[in-house]
């Protein structure tokens, strides 16, 4: 009868999910700068009844004025609308969150309209550092692909710091190194 196998159990880390804060704080001010900017503008464009001279370069005349208000009111409510569609996306956008499992990153990436959560297998992580390193704002994780993505400092939560951050994910990063690299061979001394 053959001895039973006993099969070693790799240690697993516990899974880290860390809330990430939505930044409306960011696109609110957006929203209500540039609402009150295309109301200004608008007012101003239908109650002008003077040219207007910038800088002695252009120079408008009473009507002329009037569409130069009025194209930049228009724009206001452009960028107004780009701050509440942003401010939309991240609500729908749930959980919004970083998770740092034993073999991935995942984590929300992209322009607040395109927005995704993508998963980078720790393997394929070449490196991880604090930008700008004398006074971090934002952690890099670059993929062996060539990409290279940001997380910002103000959406982690209060009970994390980028520096907090950036040390768990070297931390996964070398023990993924630790579990890849071959075992050593038994030298035989005579």
């Amino acid at each position: 009868m053959e001895p039973e196998k006993t099969k070693r159990k790799k240690r697993s880390e516990p899974k880290i999910q860390i809330p990430l804060r939505k930044p409306y704080r960011q696109l609110v001010p957006g929203l209500i700068l540039f609402g009150a900017c295309a109301a200004f503008f608008f007012h101003r464009s239908s109650v002008n009844d003077r040219g207007l001279i910038l800088n002695g370069l252009f120079h408008f005349d009473p009507d002329g004025a009037d569409v130069f208000y009025a194209v930049l009111g228009v724009l206001s409510v452009g960028m107004s609308v780009m701050a509440l569609l942003g401010i939309l996306r991240f609500a729908k956008l749930d959980p919004f969150e970083l998770v740092l499992g034993a073999k991935s990153l995942s984590f929300p990436v992209g322009r607040p309209m395109s927005m995704q959560v993508i998963s980078v297998p720790i393997r394929e992580i070449v490196s991880v550092g604090l930008q700008p390193p004398e006074s971090p704002k934002s952690i890099i994780v670059q993929v062996r692909d060539g990409n290279v993505y940001w997380i910002p400092s103000n959406w982690l939560p209060k009970e994390w710091t980028v520096q907090d951050l950036n040390a768990a994910l070297v931390e996964r990063l070398r023990q993924q190194e630790d579990e890849s690299a071959p075992p050593a061979s038994n030298a035989r001394s005579c």
